[in-house]
């Protein structure tokens, strides 16, 4: 399968092509296509990485190609990275998802429409944020189960690996989702949280001490509390005082710090690409959670949010009704489909 990287000589961009050819996923004879902009500087860095993982890579990486028109673009695989990142800065500069919305949408329509085009067959994984505002755009041109939205996926990845730390155990040992939005709609599924090893009622008990220290009543306003209480602290202080917080709010907070300290949390969202990539490249059915347009088949929301999927290496195969979620997790759930669907009509009114 042929890939395509949109926005490769960004930072998430260019780990993610060192990872595809170092972990030698693709044969010699597939494209790896790497994605700039006409006439800047991107363009050109894409040539001088092009020779800089040569120079480390010659022997086992595939065809790389430079390109940078939409109208070049012709993965099966193709991973929507580019566009205007989240900005949390030492200096307090956050640029908010309705501005970050705006500077992208058009990137967003742009690319979509050429792959609808040009490689009508592609599967399409979304990086760029708001994750929900590009599932939404390109499930207009292509097939939404084509369309993988990577907030949820990423998120996690995180909240399995902070239950791992609090059980010393492998995050492989740990299952568990995050849904709803890839922001202040991060939704923590408790219910579906197991840790295979362990003592059940030992590690429930466990568990449910850290899900009623929770703000259940109003989790977003916690998630935005807890942004505003990094922004305003010294992250040295916060980061020594992370055992305190539940594994949730680690998760929430891992990549707010990651954004604040200027590190824009590459490797994690590269290694978790891969991991998606890994998935579709080898024919098995993979249960994930990531954002995705459902048509009623989830708690009976229509519009972009993150639900449990299986997927295969068509895309997204169907949805996983998990049918056990607690009462106050399908809440939660539907209120932020409104939500996510109220901030869709702003972004986005063509």
């Amino acid at each position: 399968m042929n890939i395509s990287i949109i926005g490769a000589a960004g930072g998430v961009g260019r780990e993610l092509t060192i990872s595809i050819i170092e972990e030698t996923i693709m044969d010699k004879n597939e494209c790896l296509q790497l994605i700039g902009r006409k006439g800047s500087k991107s363009d050109q860095k894409l040539h001088g990485l092009k020779m800089d993982i040569f120079d480390s890579f010659a022997e086992i990486m595939p065809e790389i190609e430079i390109s940078n028109t939409p109208d070049e673009v012709r993965g099966d695989i193709i991973i929507m990275v580019a566009g205007e990142p989240l900005h949390l800065s030492t200096e307090y500069n956050i640029i908010d998802r309705d501005k970050l919305a705006e500077k992208n949408i058009d990137l967003f329509y742009t690319f979509a429409e050429s792959i609808a085009n040009n490689a009508p067959e592609a599967i399409v994984i979304i990086i760029t944020n708001p994750v929900e505002l590009g599932v939404h755009v390109f499930s207009k041109f292509l097939s939404r189960f084509q369309v993988i939205g990577m907030g949820a996926f990423i998120d996690t990845l995180r909240f399995r690996r902070e239950i791992a730390v609090e059980f010393n155990v492998r995050r492989q040992h740990v299952q568990g989702f995050v849904l709803g939005e890839h922001g202040s709609g991060f939704t923590p599924i408790w219910s579906s949280v197991k840790v295979y090893g362990e003592d059940k009622e030992s590690c429930n008990k466990k568990l449910k001490s850290f899900y009623e220290r929770l703000h259940k009543n109003d989790p977003t306003a916690h998630w935005q509390k807890l942004v505003h209480c990094l922004m305003k602290g010294k992250v040295d202080d916060i980061c020594a005082t992370l055992s305190k917080f539940t594994p949730d709010e680690r998760a929430f907070l891992s990549p707010f710090i990651s954004n604040y300290t200027e590190t824009h949390a590459l490797a994690g969202a590269s290694g978790a690409a891969m991991r998606l990539i890994r998935s579709i490249k080898s024919s098995n059915e993979t249960l994930s959670a990531c954002q995705f347009k459902v048509e009623g088949e989830f708690l009976g929301i229509h519009g972009v949010i993150g639900v449990p999927v299986i997927i295969c290496n068509k895309g997204i195969l169907c949805v996983e009704p998990m049918e056990d979620l607690w009462d106050n997790e399908k809440v939660l759930l539907r209120k932020c489909s409104e939500d996510i669907n109220k901030k869709l009509a702003i972004w986005d009114n063509r």
